[in-house]
């Protein structure tokens, strides 16, 4: 091939190269726009689906999974628009509120897990089924202000007698079953030093945290899916409550009274809602005084409500089988017994109460169960009201930690 013949090859091959990639170029050029508007599509059919989802689908007004109430569609106002809170509390409500969200929850938490991330939501997943709430950090100063309102209150109501049950959370009773690696504050030091703050020689401190653990291998002392204790951790403190008060004169004389019967054995609590780990499912036992129909009267002051029993098993058709025990909480329950005993007890508490009330029940004539978190009237005027002997304050130790309502109850 002479120099002419290829100079001329070599133009007619470069030629067909830029051919070859023009015809590329353009070919990808198309497939990357054909793409493009697929993308688009699907973007807008995602963002108006969902849109037109929030339309026709009915809001719900409370998670059966989450166990909580779900934000509503806010108020629109000139003023709401203007300091911000509409968008805000907009924000919320499509969070809320958003299609299949429960699905997408436990899709993410599923998840999680397989890459092996053992907290959702504040929440430990633990070994054996068992779920933990994160504890609460001891703040001292909230404490002080406590153990300052606990002793006022003693100094004037001197004849009561008066004992503190503050109970610790599951993670310390089962801290064996806690995720690997994870290390939690040893809560029963945490207890006695609040113990140490609040003491007084006449008041009766039952070693919960001592007595729960020393047991904890032999019974079930926690459900696996809520924070809650369950009602045998609940009976080995009223057993002890009740030796030290002298109730009665020995355990055996106590078990003689009640009997125990399982009531559900699908409870999935709120740690499960929370997380969205439906791994375990627990057993709800209730305790009974025996022979103990018709043997007490319930009045629910605030909405007039009256029964004849302590336990509602309408709850069990609902998601917080735990409600069971006295149907919630409330700001004041009076109960009237046909004991003829003369003690009457105030009982200010929050929910680890509930399954240990019924309990008490044979041995006081009157029991006025105080919820400080909903009280709205003057604990000064309820004792006034009622002649009490006995007066006990039991609490979880997170609820104590964290909440105020007490201080302000115990100053009213």
């Amino acid at each position: 091939m002479n120099t002419d013949d290829k100079d001329l090859f070599l133009e007619e091959k470069e030629e067909d190269n830029e051919e070859f990639y023009d015809f590329r170029y353009n070919s990808l050029k198309k497939k990357g726009a054909i793409v493009s508007i697929i993308m688009i599509w699907l973007f807008c059919l995602v963002i108006f689906g969902v849109a037109g989802l929030h339309f026709v689908t009915k809001d719900n007004s409370f998670s059966e999974s989450e166990n909580r109430v779900l934000a509503q569609f806010p108020k629109l106002s000139v003023a709401t628009i203007t300091d911000g809170s509409f968008m805000k509390d907009f924000e919320t409500y499509l969070t809320d509120q958003f299609p299949f969200r429960d699905g997408i929850i436990s899709l993410k938490t599923f998840a999680d897990r397989i890459i092996g991330k053992n907290e959702e939501n504040g929440v430990y997943i633990g070994k054996n089924g068992y779920l933990f709430e994160t504890q609460t950090p001891l703040d001292k100063k909230h404490i002080k202000q406590i153990s300052k309102a606990v002793k006022e209150f003693r100094n004037n109501h001197q004849s009561l007698e008066t004992a503190f049950v503050l109970v610790p959370n599951s993670t310390y009773v089962y801290s064996q079953y806690l995720p690997d690696y994870f290390e939690v504050e040893n809560q029963r030091k945490l207890i006695s030093d609040v113990h140490k703050l609040i003491y007084d020689d006449s008041i009766l401190w039952p070693a919960a945290a001592k007595i729960l653990k020393d047991n904890a291998e032999d019974t079930q002392l926690y459900y696996k899916t809520d924070h809650h204790w369950t009602t045998r951790g609940a009976y080995l403190l009223f057993k002890e409550i009740a030796l030290a008060w002298g109730l009665e004169k020995d355990e055996k004389s106590i078990d003689d009274k009640f009997e125990f019967y399982e009531i559900s054995h699908s409870f999935e609590g709120t740690l499960a809602s929370t997380s969205g780990v439906h791994d375990a499912q627990d057993t709800i036992e209730i305790c009974v005084p025996k022979d103990s129909e018709g043997s007490y009267v319930v009045n629910f002051e605030s909405s007039g409500e009256k029964t004849a029993s302590l336990f509602f098993k309408d709850k069990l058709n609902q998601k917080n089988h735990y409600e069971v025990f006295l149907g919630g909480n409330y700001d004041k329950v009076i109960i009237s017994t046909v004991s003829i005993s003369k003690r009457s007890l105030l009982l200010i508490k929050d929910s680890y109460a509930n399954c240990m009330i019924p309990m008490l029940t044979p041995y006081f004539s009157k029991i006025v169960v105080i919820d400080p978190r909903y009280l709205t009237d003057s604990l000064d005027s309820i004792i006034k009201e009622n002649d009490f002997s006995h007066m006990m304050y039991l609490y979880n130790a997170n609820t104590l930690f964290e909440d105020n309502s007490l201080v302000s109850c115990l100053e009213s």
